[in-house]
């Protein structure tokens, strides 16, 4: 026989029956409110609730036995019932006392929302080109990043990029979100290549700008066989670059490829005019050379020196433009004889370029880790 003024608690909670203690069954108990611990009536609670707001007056309708739909308001198929738990049709009153928000996982979407952050605070300032270009890289750029997932990851691996730049203390660990959004970014841009158009060229005009740079960030090692690995991806993105530009001279991203002009434009360096005679030298043709390697290797001087004098002509860092357009400009033959390292006379026109590289590297930090690379090649 129980004694007086003592009821057995049956529906306790499981704190309560672990520390063998009598359990008030409220929502939550006197015990685990006291504790300050998580009683699992609570989650009874919220349980129950969810089953029953979930429920609707179409139980009763010839679909009600139909295990795998329900209808929604217009008729159309709801949600699985493995998802009605989830998603009730009659939300939870948040305000409930008993309402426990869901858990929402934060790692992933916590480290973009760093990296977005710091692009639009800072990271988009240090790109090339003047204040309305800079403006568009920080605000026009990101909102057709929401549009199209290889902008916004292309987006994110140059902020990851310039977070290991300026954080040594953390530089591994940005780098490899780098890499992360860099290998996301070309897997959606090469799908995306398929339709380019007026509609989607802006997009990718802005991907393929953002994938020339992290590449020359994100290289593994600085030698001349990454070099020319990112010569390879540049030649690939050229694609773009040619088909885009008439449309973007024409679209909300114009400031970005217009030429610079009047007092805005550098005078050209000693060094840079050096550079063009230096060029047009490593274009003599050798009389040991076959027809092929000697005409391989004089258009690629050719082109590089009107890469360089165009860029003199309309960029206020022809340096740079001259170094990131080069490449995209070269044909697939160069590039396997370069690989084969058997032309000397090649060999002397990349340290060039590598040169015209290092030059423009004093003032961007994207390609601040070539700096002595003419050296070892």
């Amino acid at each position: 026989m129980p004694r007086l003024g003592s009821k057995k608690s049956r529906h306790g909670c499981v704190q309560c029956k672990a520390r063998r203690v009598k359990c008030d069954e409220n929502r939550p108990c006197g015990a685990c409110a006291r504790y300050r611990v998580e009683c699992s009536l609570l989650s009874i609670s919220v349980q129950a609730r969810a089953q029953t707001v979930s429920k609707t007056p179409s139980e009763s309708s010839p679909h009600a036995s139909d295990p795998d739909t329900i209808n929604g308001p217009s008729g159309s198929p709801g949600p699985t019932t493995g998802d009605s738990a989830n998603y009730p049709q009659t939300p939870i009153n948040q305000y409930d006392p008993v309402f426990v928000p869901p858990e929402v996982p934060t790692g992933q979407w916590m480290q973009d929302l760093e990296l977005m952050h710091h692009y639009t605070a800072h990271a988009y300032t240090t790109m090339p080109g003047l204040e309305a270009a800079k403006h568009i890289w920080g605000f026009a750029v990101p909102q057709e990043g929401f549009k199209h997932p290889h902008l916004m990851h292309s987006i994110l691996a140059f902020s990851a990029n310039h977070l290991a730049y300026i954080n040594l203390s953390r530089a591994s660990y940005y780098q490899v979100l780098a890499s992360t959004h860099q290998s996301a970014a070309l897997t959606y841009l090469n799908r995306a290549l398929a339709d380019l158009g007026p509609a989607n060229c802006h997009a990718l005009f802005a991907s393929a700008s953002l994938t020339i740079m992290n590449a020359f960030v994100d290289a593994r090692t600085y030698s001349m066989e990454v070099l020319i690995e990112i010569f390879q991806l540049l030649r690939g993105m050229s694609f773009v670059l040619n088909t885009a530009v008439p449309w973007i001279e024409n679209g909300p991203f114009a400031a970005i490829i217009r030429p610079s002009i009047g007092d805005q434009l550098n005078k050209p360096s000693g060094l840079l005019s050096s550079f063009l005679v230096e060029i047009q030298a490593a274009s003599y043709p050798l009389p040991s050379e076959s027809p092929e390697s000697q005409a391989s290797r004089i258009k690629a001087a050719e082109q590089l020196r009107q890469a360089l004098q165009y860029s003199i002509d309309t960029s206020g860092h022809p340096a740079l433009r001259a170094a990131m357009t080069w490449p995209t400009t070269l044909e697939a033959e160069f590039l396997e004889a370069l690989k084969a390292g058997q032309d000397p006379k090649m060999r002397e026109l990349m340290r060039l370029y590598c040169r015209l590289l290092e030059y423009a590297s004093s003032d961007w930090w994207f390609i601040s880790g070539w700096r002595g690379i003419s050296s070892r090649i």
